[in-house]
C-alpha cells in the first residue's frame, strides 16, 4: 500500500494541479466574485471578563470575550486523555450572535490565545450515539503537556495565501 501510495506521488504533476488551479480560482471569481476577494480580518483578541463569579464546580474557570466571541474555558489538572502531566484545558466557543459561526483561523487565534501557540487541540466529532448539539458551540480540547498529537502532518509550518492555495482559499489578514 505505501509503495502504490509513494508511487502515485511520484506520478503527481505539479505543472497540471497549478493549471487546474489556475482554472479554478477563474471561475471562482468569475462565479463568485465576493468570495474571490474575501479576506480574513485581523483576530480580535479576546479579553478576560473580571466580573465572572465561579458559583458551582461545573462553572468554567475562566470567561473571555470580544466582539465576536464568548468563550469558556476550563482548565483540568488531570489529562483523562493522554495522561500527560500538563493537564487538559477545554475551550467553549460560541459567537456573540448565536450564529454557527465556524472560521478555522479565529479557532486557531482562539487556542492560540488562551492554551498557548504550540500546544496542540483537536475538535471531536463524536459518534452518533454519543452526540452533543444542543447549539451552535464548539470545544476544542487542548492538552499543554503533550508535545505533539500524533494525528496530523509532521512537515512544518506550511501557510499559502489566495493565489498560492490548491483550492479557494481567502486572503490572509494584512
Amino acid at each position: 500500500m505505501a509503495a502504490a501510495v509513494k508511487q502515485r506521488l511520484r506520478d503527481y504533476d505539479h505543472a497540471a494541479a497549478m493549471r487546474d488551479r489556475a482554472r479554478l480560482a477563474q471561475k471562482v471569481a468569475e462565479f463568485h466574485p465576493a468570495a474571490a476577494a474575501e479576506k480574513s480580518a485581523p483576530f480580535q483578541p479576546l479579553a478576560l471578563d473580571t466580573t465572572w463569579v465561579k458559583r458551582i464546580a461545573e462553572d468554567p474557570d475562566e470567561y473571555w470575550h470580544s466582539d465576536i466571541y464568548d468563550v469558556t474555558v476550563r482548565r483540568h489538572k488531570k489529562d483523562p486523555v493522554f495522561d500527560s502531566k500538563g493537564g487538559m484545558i477545554q475551550l467553549g466557543i460560541s459567537s456573540s450572535d448565536g450564529c454557527a459561526r465556524h472560521d478555522w483561523r479565529d479557532m486557531q487565534a482562539i487556542k492560540n490565545q488562551l492554551a498557548g501557540p504550540e500546544c496542540e487541540g483537536f475538535e471531536l466529532f463524536p459518534a452518533e450515539s454519543r452526540l452533543l448539539d444542543p447549539s451552535n458551540y464548539y470545544s476544542i480540547w487542548c492538552f499543554p503537556g503533550v508535545k505533539r498529537l500524533n494525528v496530523g502532518r509532521n512537515e512544518g509550518r506550511r501557510v499559502w495565501d489566495q493565489q498560492e492555495a490548491m483550492a479557494p482559499q481567502r486572503g490572509l489578514a494584512t
